[in-house]
């Protein structure tokens, strides 16, 4: 077959969209199918394919495009704030980006958003069988950054229709985790057979080869190391962990813990950090092309997400066998199984997240449990295989419905 992967989101960048687009291209190029990936180019002026051979400008679109619909808004909805407009105009530029740089030839068009999903329903050929990804709420996202600010507002209705739109506008929907399956039959109204659940995957032996063979020597001033890997958006709750340090902090001082990522919320981070005198406690270590290396070093996993689908971030924790502490927030709860394979405590509750930490530093017998309880669990379930055989099984079924 010949499949266009696609997203609304640049490509490529440090995320989970971007390791599931690499993943699902190469396993399923080595099954014999031809596989492109469209998005937006990290400067955000171009939608291109990844292979290099086609990319389209944005700004000769979006020059007339937004003229016309600025008219149109203010004379039909003056109501419409910037916000508002400024997502709609770019969905319409995207959706005559990507049918500019021409998408006839292709078998299957999967996309991995709610916005390239609608965009994409609108300008695929008849012919194409159409499946989507949801990786996660753009919604609560907006919620948790207050960008949506209050219920049935403008910008509520508007995302909730974006939400709805995505999740059923493809032939067949893929979400990774029963609690996204649940969030979008029971809040969104998306009927409940537009949707199938496939876990994710990882290229489980790159990450063993990586990681078995290092030693995870302790650090020479004695300390434990605490990883918390993610962006630095409100939605990643890191300000939740750093109130739980400051507590651990006056209980326990051998211990270190390194933030892996970048983000809008760095400075106000490590103001915070200042704040609270935890300067000897926290390292801001930025974006690293070396996580694999930072984990099988560290003694603790930490993610104090707010919103959360199927974290990739705890997947390859348990696969180099590091304890999680997780929140049970989204479909964590699916990938952690509480005192079993990791520890899952309250959203948005420092004292949990201080509590589970002190549990664990002070119980080793219980974090080598969890270590090889998570190893063997994230070997077993997350290996590629199992979500490429019942993606193709997708495929399968929809170009089979759409002849």
């Amino acid at each position: 077959m010949k499949i266009l992967l696609a997203t609304y989101w640049y490509l490529p960048h440090v995320g989970g969209v971007h390791s599931y687009l690499q993943l699902l291209k190469q396993r399923l190029e080595a099954r014999g199918h031809q596989v492109d990936i469209l998005g937006h180019h990290p400067d955000n002026n171009h939608v291109y394919l990844l292979t290099g051979n086609r990319m389209i400008e944005k700004a000769p679109i979006l020059y007339p495009l937004h003229d016309m619909l600025m008219d149109y808004f203010n004379e039909e909805h003056p109501e419409l704030d910037d916000w508002t407009r400024y997502r709609y105009i770019e969905r319409q530029v995207y959706e005559m980006a990507s049918a500019l740089i021409g998408i006839n030839q292709y078998d299957i068009i999967h996309t991995q958003d709610v916005i390239s999903t609608r965009a994409f329903a609108r300008i695929a050929p008849a012919t194409a069988a159409r499946v989507a990804t949801i990786h996660g709420l753009l919604f609560d996202e907006f919620m948790t950054t207050g960008e949506i600010d209050r219920h049935e507002s403008l910008r509520w209705k508007y995302c909730f229709v974006e939400e709805y739109l995505g999740a059923s506008s493809a032939h067949t929907t893929i979400v990774p985790t029963e609690w996204l399956r649940r969030e979008y039959v029971n809040r969104f109204f998306v009927p409940e057979e537009q949707f199938a659940v496939i876990p994710y995957g990882l290229d489980i032996e790159r990450i063993a080869q990586q990681t078995d063979a290092l030693e995870r020597s302790p650090r020479p001033d004695g300390k434990l190391v605490i990883i918390c890997p993610g962006r630095l958006q409100p939605y990643k709750g890191q300000k939740y962990l750093i109130e739980a340090l400051a507590k651990l902090a006056k209980v326990r001082d051998d211990f270190i813990c390194q933030f892996a990522g970048e983000g809008v919320e760095r400075a106000g981070l490590e103001l915070m950090a200042q704040h609270l005198n935890l300067q000897d406690h926290i390292q801001f270590l930025g974006n690293r092309d070396d996580i694999y290396a930072l984990l099988r070093a560290a003694d603790l996993f930490v993610l104090p997400s707010l919103v959360e689908n199927h974290s990739i971030a705890i997947m390859e924790a348990q696969i180099i066998g590091l304890p999680v502490i997780s929140t049970n927030t989204g479909g964590n709860g699916e990938l952690v199984s509480h005192l079993q394979t990791g520890v899952l405590v309250e959203p948005r509750n420092s004292d949990d997240l201080f509590q589970a930490m002190l549990m664990l530093m002070n119980d080793e017998k219980l974090r080598n449990k969890l270590s090889a309880n998570g190893k063997r669990w994230g070997r077993k379930y997350w290996h590629p295989d199992h979500m490429i055989d019942r993606t193709l099984e997708i495929y399968e079924r929809v170009i089979e419905k759409n002849k």
